[in-house]
């Protein structure tokens, strides 16, 4: 069920306020810690933001739990070894812990590839247009899961040095290995293609407002603590 252009405006409208007044709070030194404490609940938000109205495709519910719990264990495994990302220890911010990992943490993997997944099919939509036909579903998959996972390396590139900020995890020296970004994008590949052969619902014009939102989210935190720095 594809939503009114106006009730995805208004949800939009929604969705600016309550990560504004979020920014807002992370910012403000006497408000940092209250808003860090509640960060899972923007996670829960996100979701909810996303399926508010319309229940998610079967589809999603399949590839969305396979996305969460293999992530889960990736990260999980990620955390304890050193070996994948990197070494690197989870903060406070994300909640409660299981095997030193937040057990959120796959809600956040999964809205992310979601959210990517239905971002690069809109682009392949534009970008086809009436001569989609004419291509090959292959070309298509191709496309897909490689925009998508490099969307997702783009979003983490934003998204490091501003979790470092708030206490979500840290790196070893405070300095962010290539390898996280390689294993980024490699796992964002499986699941971009689990995605796309466990099939996809039909576009949900929630997603592309919320990734924007959520990059502009980081980008502006990183960007208040380097000018921060550079007129300390």
């Amino acid at each position: 069920m594809t939503l009114p252009r106006p009730r995805i405006q208004k949800s939009t409208g929604i969705l600016v306020w309550v990560y504004g007044v979020g920014l807002l709070g992370m910012l403000l030194p006497f408000s940092r810690g209250i808003f860090t404490s509640i960060t899972p609940l923007n996670l829960l938000f996100a979701a909810t933001f996303l399926f508010w109205g319309r229940w998610p495709a079967r589809q999603v519910i399949i590839s969305g739990t396979i996305v969460a719990v293999i992530s889960f264990f990736v990260e999980a495994a990620g955390v304890n070894t050193g070996l994948i990302f990197g070494v690197y220890a989870y903060g406070h911010t994300l909640g409660p812990k299981l095997l030193n990992t937040p057990l959120i943490i796959g809600l956040n993997w999964f809205i992310l590839i979601y959210c990517t997944n239905t971002v690069s099919r809109q682009i392949w939509n534009r970008i086809a247009g009436e001569r989609s036909l004419r291509h090959s579903s292959l070309e298509k998959s191709v496309f897909v899961i490689f925009s998508g996972s490099l969307f997702m390396v783009l979003y983490d590139i934003f998204l490091e040095p501003a979790a470092m900020r708030l206490d979500m995890w840290s790196w070893e020296g405070g300095v962010i290995p290539l390898r996280n970004y390689l294993a980024w994008f490699f796992f964002s590949l499986v699941f971009h293609t689990c995605v796309r052969f466990t099939g996809e619902e039909e576009i949900n014009r929630r997603a592309m407002p919320l990734f924007v939102v959520q990059l502009g989210f980081f980008a502006v935190i990183d960007i208040f603590y380097l000018l921060a720095a550079w007129f300390s």
